[in-house]
């Protein structure tokens, strides 16, 4: 299995040039287009060197792909992060903001690519568990980030389904959608639609709590 750089014990410049040739060839042929040898002469390196290095190519898309989805997430967590922690009180309509949105504006890039590097992971078996591994600790510190942001929701509004609000924040692709040219939905309009969804959750829990 390739390692990372934390793991990496050889010459770590070497090890950064060729993940940041290889981010680049990513970046303009795609994951598809990531050719060895073309990394290598801009790594001005051999192709046995990447083969020890990351074992084969599978192995270097697993630590470049696994390094932007790391990243990625990392982004996300701290734009959350930052906004629950100065915010005093919290309406759910702000909370629904949370989820990605149909309309992915500057984020469209990075939503598209991250679906491509999904794929890949289904074929890699390296990248799914690099990407697991992500997945498990952003969806704890997403039961962590609840813990901080309900008790600033009005009462009424703190009972709601946490396993659906993950699915919401964590799950939704747009895949769909991206595809649609006409009867689109607008951000205002899917945000009303979360709402709902949550405050039902919130009502069937607190039912079925006192049942």
């Amino acid at each position: 299995m390739a390692k990372s750089a934390k793991e990496f014990n050889g010459d770590h410049a070497t090890y950064e040039r060729i993940l940041r040739c290889a981010t680049d060839e990513i970046d303009t042929h795609g994951i598809i287009g990531l050719r060895l040898s073309s990394v290598a002469q801009k790594a001005q390196v051999s192709v046995p060197l990447i083969y020890k290095y990351f074992n084969d190519r599978d192995g270097l898309l697993a630590v470049v792909l696994g390094d932007w989805y790391e990243k990625f997430v990392f982004r996300y967590r701290t734009m959350v992060d930052t906004w629950i922690d100065t915010a005093t009180t919290i309406t759910l309509e702000e909370f629904a903001q949370l989820s990605p949105k149909p309309q992915a504006g500057a984020m469209q890039k990075d939503r598209e690519f991250r679906l491509q590097v999904l794929a890949t992971a289904l074929e890699n078996p390296q990248l799914r568990h690099r990407v697991k591994a992500i997945t498990i600790d952003a969806h704890a510190w997403g039961n962590a980030t609840m813990d901080r942001a309900i008790p600033k929701l009005p009462e009424s509004d703190r009972h709601f389904d946490r396993k659906i609000f993950s699915l919401l924040l964590f799950n939704t692709m747009y895949v769909f959608y991206d595809l649609l040219d006409t009867e689109r939905i607008d951000d205002e309009q899917y945000t009303a639609f979360l709402v709902h969804l949550i405050r039902s959750s919130s009502h069937a829990n607190y039912n079925a709590s006192n049942n």
